[in-house]
């Protein structure tokens, strides 16, 4: 099936007699019939569409055209024909280090450019010859859209006759919206693996989705899938930050799009280490039914792909295509803090990342977490980048008790034998991480004994513990002065002294 959008731009650049055209694609099957189409469609009628590779040679129609194996030989045939025609090369790329071929295609270019014949090269990365920029003109392939996945799982549904469809229509709207981002033959794939089996298909299934962009993600060496185990009510406290991202969890979708809502761009958490900052934007992925990436900056520096620019573009180009998404960015200050120093390459990246927040079309929402929040640039902070940056302070008496409540809860304990009450206001000071500690440590002290966990427990290891708070007071104090005038508190203000 062809992508009617991207068809339309390959039929105005064969009836503008642009001579060679390189498609970036790794989808030489769908290039080949959205080419077919253009073919088709574009004149009144039908022009013949030649396809060479490097094992069968020129073939039209599966015929093979005699004496045309070679590069040479079949960009020859491309210039000597004169007739309306469409050539597809599949495998020239390899070739365009021969600086024989790249005379040959600008040959091709100078017979072509008057007539309505056409070179289209695929390749899965761009790569334009430096004698070739006037010349040839390069377009990226989309990625099928939800229009063109729901086709395709149709296609897969027909040949499992007997296994039941019960998708309700939200089920198939999170199933191609989770799909989006895998190419056509990933796509095909993953709907196959939902009925193999399988008597029926539901929900549960979509899993298959989730594991397709795993594989994706780990390919692509700069990202890294996190799985949703993180629910919001996981979280204890931060009931601003909460209130803020259930108000957006529906901004994604094809609704919001028609009231003309755009999609958030992102968020900034900063604040004291140990509060919750971390957990919470895992959460946003269960909570939003997104997809979350997290990009490792060591990784971009050390230039795994290439050269440090090349793969923050590849990292940035991957989230894209998995794109509806979230991109997490933990402790980015340790990312960008070369940027205020005279450190050229992180001057680069970080104006590239910069540009690219600013005017990224995709919905690409950028999660970001910050401790040393005063090593942040004000180009960071200006308003276009995030849509809000929450400071997360140390959590009051009530998110206390509330945060003993959720870490006991996870770890299989009767939370009504515990005072909360008074453990939260044994606590005071504590931040989330301390307080998870205290019943971790407790746990040890108990099993250890061979009995239930009890109060005295906790009570007997948070006595052994000094906070943060009380080991960093200055530095905290400078940090919430920072955040009174610059951020939103991701708690509501206490009613008191706690």
């Amino acid at each position: 099936m062809s992508a009617p959008g991207f068809g339309d731009v390959l039929r105005r650049h064969v009836a503008a007699r642009v001579s060679l055209v390189q498609v970036v694609s790794w989808e030489e099957e769908r290039v080949e019939a959205i080419l077919r189409d253009v073919a088709k469609r574009t004149f009144a009628q039908p022009v013949p569409l030649y396809l060479w590779s490097s094992t069968a040679g020129l073939t039209l129609d599966g015929v093979a055209v005699p004496d045309t194996t070679t590069p040479l030989a079949a960009l020859r045939h491309a210039a000597a024909s004169t007739a309306p025609a469409i050539y597809l090369f599949c495998d020239l790329h390899p070739f365009l280090d021969d600086p024989r071929v790249v005379r040959k295609l600008r040959e091709v270019h100078q017979a072509l450019r008057s007539t309505y014949r056409t070179v289209v090269l695929v390749q899965p990365r761009l790569l334009v010859p430096p004698d070739l920029l006037k010349e040839m003109l390069v377009e990226h392939a989309p990625l099928p859209d939800e229009a063109e996945l729901a086709r395709a799982f149709e296609q897969v549904r027909s040949s499992f006759p007997r296994a039941s469809d019960n998708l309700t229509p939200g089920d198939r709207v999170e199933l191609f919206r989770s799909a989006l981002g895998l190419t056509l033959d990933q796509a095909r794939t993953a709907f196959t693996r939902l009925f193999l089996g399988r008597k029926a298909v539901d929900r549960v299934s979509i899993e298959a989705i989730h594991e397709e962009k795993r594989q994706l993600i780990r390919k692509s060496g700069v990202l890294e899938y996190v799985p949703p185990r993180v629910r919001l009510e996981d979280v204890g406290g931060l009931s601003n930050l909460k209130d803020w991202l259930k108000q957006r969890e529906r901004f994604f979708s094809p609704e919001a799009a028609r009231f003309g809502i755009a999609a958030p761009k992102g968020l900034l958490l900063t604040g004291i280490s140990g509060c919750g900052k971390s957990i919470c934007v895992q959460a946003i992925a269960a909570a939003w039914q997104l997809p979350m990436v997290r990009m490792d900056m060591n990784r971009v520096y050390a230039g795994v792909l290439g050269t440090p620019e090349e793969t923050l573009e590849a990292a940035i180009h991957t989230a894209e295509e998995i794109s509806p998404c979230i991109l997490w960015i933990d402790e980015i200050e340790t990312a960008v803090v070369g940027a205020e120093e005279a450190n050229n390459l992180a001057q680069r990246l970080f104006s590239n990342f910069l540009t690219w927040m600013q005017e990224k079309a995709k919905e690409v929402f950028v999660a970001a977490t910050a401790n040393a929040i005063d090593r942040l640039p004000p180009e960071l902070l200006r308003k276009g980048r995030f849509d809000e940056i929450f400071f997360v302070d140390l959590p009051v008496e009530a998110e206390r008790a509330e945060i003993f409540a959720v870490h006991l809860r996870r770890r299989g304990q009767d939370v009504d034998a515990f005072d909360l009450v008074q453990l939260a206001k044994a606590t005071k000071g504590f931040n989330g991480a301390e307080i998870e500690q205290v019943i971790a440590n407790g746990l040890f002290r108990a099993f250890d004994e061979g009995r239930a966990l009890t109060p005295t427990d906790l009570y007997a290891t948070l006595s052994r513990i000094v906070p943060l708070s009380t080991t960093m007071s200055e530095q905290i104090k400078d940090i919430k002065r920072w955040a009174d005038m610059r951020a939103v508190k991701a708690s509501p203000a206490p009613r008191g002294a706690q």
